[in-house]
């Protein structure tokens, strides 16, 4: 698959209008390449913060925040869920909400299916539209708990997994990312805008192979790491096992024969976590470069969706920034791993 030649002509619909209007009054909110030099100047944390502070929406953020890592991360993730809850509200946004929201949702389901299998509850809120005391019943079998679809079945699925596996807690993640992919899957299917569609599966399509590399340089098991991979017409099983277990001479090969040598970096290819970190970073460019075509939009989803992912990228480019402040790491380090922004 292609994925530069993916993109459509936009088409306008006036039903997000007012959506599409509270994006421009929110947009101004969105870091740039500029900002991200000011913060990566600074010499710590404490002036890295008054640099995001001037930044319009930003500065209340992180106001009375402990600043750690932890206390980073968690301000950061409730900033952008509490964006996605605002856009939530609004009917017409569901289908564009549920793509980020889903996310979430599947996130809390490892860390509390852990919790569980530790005997241990979760400590602090974690941002989902998931009960957490109903959660834990149904973990538990009460007979009349019940938990919205897909989660039932993912977490009979993974829990039997996991039983069959050895008791491998790694199981459970590759079982619920398989769900979650599926429901992104499905969500792809059923959006009308084509240039979002293919965006979806752009997305899908990375998640397969990114989750292929992270699996070789961990020393995944493939028999593990196949319950993840459900069919799709994006990424075969044949080529998704083969990848597995393939050479490292032959593996940049096959990922060209499948249309996808963009992702790669220019070194050579080898099993090894900063590698697959930059290939992470290439494909999180390449969906933020696919996604500022729908900036130019007047109406429709597109400029929705787009601002929608730029925030997220924006916390992920301050949580990397933020945290390499406060362990010290060097301007080179940081703009290593930085993204690219929504606005150039």
């Amino acid at each position: 698959m292609k994925l530069q030649t993916i993109q459509s002509a936009l088409k306008e619909d006036t039903g997000f209008a007012y959506l599409v209007g509270r994006v421009r009054a929110l947009e101004s909110g969105i870091l740039t390449q500029k900002i991200l030099e000011n913060i990566l100047k600074t010499e710590d944390l404490e002036q890295a913060l008054r640099v995001v502070a001037e930044i319009p929406y930003w500065g209340t953020v992180f106001q009375g925040t402990f600043h750690s890592p932890q206390s980073i991360d968690e301000t950061l993730m409730g900033h952008y869920w509490s964006i996605l809850e605002d856009f939530d509200r609004y009917r017409i946004a569901t289908p564009l909400t549920r793509f980020f929201i889903l996310n979430f949702d599947f996130n809390f389901l490892k860390l509390a299916m852990k919790c569980h299998l530790a005997k241990k509850t979760v400590e602090k809120s974690y941002p989902t539209t998931l009960d957490t005391k109903r959660v834990f019943r149904f973990f538990a079998g009460e007979g009349r708990e019940f938990l919205p679809e897909p989660f039932e079945d993912a977490i009979r699925e993974a829990f039997s997994a996991f039983e069959s596996h050895a008791y491998n807690v790694q199981v459970l993640e590759f079982v619920l990312d398989r769900f979650y992919l599926q429901e992104v899957y499905r969500l792809a299917l059923k959006y009308e805008s084509q240039v979002l569609k293919n965006w979806l599966l752009a997305y899908v399509a990375f998640a397969y192979l990114k989750a292929v590399l992270r699996a070789r340089c961990q020393g995944g098991k493939p028999e593990m790491v196949r319950l993840m991979y459900t069919p799709n017409p994006l990424v075969s099983q044949e080529s998704f096992v083969s990848l597995l277990g393939a050479s490292p001479e032959k593996v940049p090969e096959m990922i060209a024969d499948l249309g996808f040598s963009f992702i790669l970096p220019a070194e050579s290819f080898h099993d090894d976590p900063y590698y697959v970190a930059e290939v992470e970073k290439q494909m999180d460019n390449y969906l933020i470069r696919f996604a500022r075509s729908f900036r130019s939009q007047t109406f429709g989803p597109e400029p929705v969706f787009g601002f929608l992912w730029a925030k997220g990228i924006d916390v992920k480019n301050l949580r990397i920034l933020l945290e390499g402040k406060y362990f010290g790491l060097s301007q080179e380090a940081l703009r290593d791993k930085i993204r690219e922004c929504y606005y150039e």
